[in-house]
């Protein structure tokens, strides 16, 4: 029998905002949110420099995810933000290899990997973003570049145990997929719904495969890729899609809340 997954919608600010708007758009935003008593999880990525002053304000009607986690806990890596120190302010858990990662910074199967592992291990989220470009799709590798994405990552986490990956509350396990198709990404161009099915679901069998159904049934697989308050009712709709990970929609926090409402 599927398990019943709860939805989970998050927001990534990307490189936007400075602190006073930090501050203020996530306070109104926890307002809006707590008013609308939803029965899903709400979630911003926020730019690292914001997350210790937000998560000061949180009342847990909004988690708070950073966008990057290194892989070791500590060390001489300048620059770098590590699990252990995000756990230390309350962050939730992170993102793990956006497309714009993989494409601007070098991001590898293998790195995401091992952020991964040091989330999951810090009993945090790990949301793993994967995704073909355009030339994948079109060449006909989708499920060769998914499932390679899937599985290296998994591998180089360096966690065996299927029941690692969900944790103490299987309503809100601590790996997470978003499939963000990149040539979706800050294009306007949206998966149609039925591409996005077609792909959660493939997600989930490859799941299926590297774990058992059991862990594929409760792990939930979030779509990423010009999410909008005019079509995530449509992808919400979709059996294999439990949530949204929305970018430029989330910036604005009327507008964002009232997507959220969209997916309750």
């Amino acid at each position: 029998m599927v398990s019943k997954r709860k939805k989970i919608v998050i927001g990534n600010w990307k490189m936007y905002k400075n602190a006073a708007q930090a501050s203020a758009d996530f306070s109104d935003l926890a307002t809006l949110i707590v008013a609308k008593n939803l029965n899903i999880e709400v979630g911003i990525a926020a730019p690292s420099v914001f997350l210790a002053e937000l998560a000061r304000k949180t009342q847990n009607s909004v988690t708070l995810f950073a966008q990057n986690a290194h892989w070791a806990n500590e060390g001489a890596f300048t620059g770098e933000v590590s699990s252990s120190m995000l756990k230390s302010i309350r962050i939730n858990g992170s993102l793990v290899a956006h497309s714009e990662r993989r494409q601007m910074f070098a991001e590898s199967n293998e790195t995401a990997g091992k952020r991964v592992g040091a989330l999951i291990r810090s009993g945090m989220k790990a949301v793993l973003c994967i995704g073909e470009t355009l030339a994948e799709r079109e060449k006909g590798e989708l499920k060769k570049v998914l499932k390679t994405q899937i599985e290296d990552a998994l591998n180089a986490s360096g966690i065996r145990g299927a029941s690692e990956f969900i944790g103490s509350d299987p309503s809100s396990p601590l790996l997470s997929i978003a499939y963000e198709p990149v040539w979706a990404i800050g294009t306007g161009k949206a998966a149609s719904p039925v591409e996005a099915q077609e792909a959660h679901a493939y997600i989930r069998e490859v799941l299926a495969s590297y774990f058992n159904p059991e862990t594929s049934s409760r792990l939930q697989i979030l779509y990423g890729g010009s999410v909008k308050l005019n079509n995530v009712s449509d992808y919400m709709a979709c059996p294999d899609i439990d949530g949204a990970l929305v970018g430029g929609a989330s910036l604005i926090a009327k507008d964002f809340a009232d997507l959220c409402e969209k997916c309750n």
